[in-house]
């Protein structure tokens, strides 16, 4: 086939716009970060605290840890990778105590979050900086009574999954997994920016939701937010990897924002940030002014006096 010359121009003109790209990534990378923001507490960076830097890039300061085991939940694992900002582990201990007061003897199993210093881990390219955690499916048995999630159990099509450690199928449990993801997505401090789970379970959850005559809000806010990975990640069929985005506050103080800002959030921001509504009782400075300003010796307008009226003066 022949190559026209234009055509041989165009994909030059493209190389070579990508191979700029790369350098210029490459160059960001050797000088500490293709933001030019720094990813580490440093002496030119001293007031950085808590989550720094991106999840796939960053470190964790000041970070708390969640509990092995609490109101609704319990942590797959006794390690040192559940440690978060102060935010998120409150988030998801909200999360999960609020799926146990609806549905009681509900216990959501925790995954991973980062460790006490964030940075890598093993088995994760994210929850390098405190705002990541995996959390395990609210799973039953095929006669709908609740189990426990003691392994990542990877959930189909028709939301069955086979629990090889127990020789035994297991089934979506639709409902409770639902109102997880719909306590996260309403939760107004929690700001969810990403829940990385398989389509088929998130079409699972939206068809479950809209048959139950969900609020509008809530199924947009969880369609955005929920996303099958692309390779190399995984499908994320055996778990919901949940990720919240930086708070103002947290971007001052080093948190790197990713991803697209959801509508709901930048509503928030954009209230936070409006002007006190003016109050019509004084305020205590303006109390302790008007005692220091002079008497008027003529008194208060009478009522019903004209506004313009001039004081009498002695002949």
């Amino acid at each position: 086939m022949k190559i026209r010359t234009p055509d041989v121009l165009r994909y030059k003109g493209t190389m070579r716009r990508a191979l700029a790209l790369l350098a210029a990534a490459a160059m960001g990378n050797a000088l500490g970060g293709g933001t030019g923001c720094a990813r580490a507490p440093s002496s030119l960076a001293p007031n950085f605290t808590g989550s720094i830097g991106l999840p796939h890039r960053g470190v964790l300061t000041n970070g708390a840890e969640l509990p092995t085991e609490g109101a609704g939940y319990r942590t797959l694992f006794a390690n040192e990778r559940h440690f978060g900002t102060p935010r998120f582990v409150a988030i998801l201990e909200r999360a999960a105590a609020k799926v146990a007061r609806e549905r009681p003897g509900s216990v959501l199993t925790i995954g991973d979050l980062s460790a006490r210093t964030g940075g890598h881990i093993s088995s994760h390219s994210s929850h390098r900086s405190g705002r990541d955690a995996d959390l395990l499916l609210y799973m039953s048995t095929l006669e709908g009574v609740p189990v426990i999630s003691s392994s990542f159990v990877s959930v189909g099509t028709d939301g069955l999954a086979w629990d090889e450690p127990h020789r035994r199928f297991l089934r979506l449990d639709v409902e409770r997994q639902w109102l997880l993801i719909k306590a996260l997505v309403e939760d107004p401090e929690a700001r969810v920016q990403w829940l990385f789970v398989s389509h088929p379970v998130e079409a699972i959850l939206l068809e479950w939701a809209r048959a139950r005559g969900e609020s509008g809000e809530t199924i947009v806010r969880a369609m955005d937010a929920m996303l099958q990975p692309g390779p190399p990640a995984q499908s994320h069929d055996d778990h919901v990897h949940v990720r919240i985005a930086c708070t103002n506050e947290e971007v001052a103080a080093g948190c790197e924002p990713t991803g697209p800002v959801r509508p709901w959030i930048a509503a928030l921001d954009a209230a936070a940030s409006l002007p006190p509504a003016a109050s019509e009782d004084p305020s205590t400075l303006e109390l302790v002014t008007s005692l220091t300003l002079p008497i008027d010796r003529q008194g208060p307008a009478l009522a019903g006096a004209p506004t313009d009226a001039k004081p009498r003066t002695r002949d």
